[in-house]
């Protein structure tokens, strides 16, 4: 019940690139920023994300690379041609056993925008124009795509940015 009520898609794959766990808090797929069904709970990633194209699939295997080598702690996506009102947001998270030793991945998906709307109403502050690029660039490894949140055709390797601390 707990999980379910989180305001987030919330997806664990373990140490053996097997996707155990999302919280299914939508009865219907399509309703969901990572179309996830029930059956796939037990599967290997790849079989979950058969239906992504070759050049796409490269950028999963990257994401679950750069996380299970300890090259960044999190890795940051937003999934660009969302709907007006939808920043699409994933974020893959590295797990670590007491040990240290690598355990799977956490991933939490969420529209964004309600909270980001919510913060400026709040606070009393906007947003004004900047020189960061849009959805895909600076931050993030390429541009996600609706389907895995984790794949694009080119995954972007630069420096570590501001805001989140990652690095490509």
């Amino acid at each position: 019940m707990f999980l379910k009520a989180m305001p987030f898609e919330l997806t664990f794959a373990d140490d053996n690139n097997q996707f155990l766990y999302y919280n299914n808090a939508h009865q219907e797929p399509n309703t969901m920023f990572g179309k996830r069904v029930r059956v796939q709970a037990g599967s290997r990633l790849g079989t979950v994300h058969a239906s992504l194209p070759p050049a796409r699939m490269k950028n999963v295997e990257w994401v679950v690379g750069v996380l299970r080598n300890g090259d960044q702690e999190y890795v940051r996506t937003i999934v660009p041609g969302t709907p007006e009102g939808v920043i699409n947001t994933h974020n893959y998270q590295a797990m670590y056993y007491p040990d240290g030793s690598y355990a799977g991945i956490n991933e939490i998906i969420f529209n964004f925008q309600p909270w980001l709307d919510w913060y400026l109403q709040t606070t009393g502050q906007r947003l004004v124009g900047g020189n960061a690029p849009a959805a895909g660039g600076h931050g993030s490894h390429g541009s996600a795509d609706a389907t895995s949140g984790a794949s694009s055709d080119t995954p972007s390797h630069g420096a570590a940015d501001a805001t989140s601390s990652a690095s490509n």
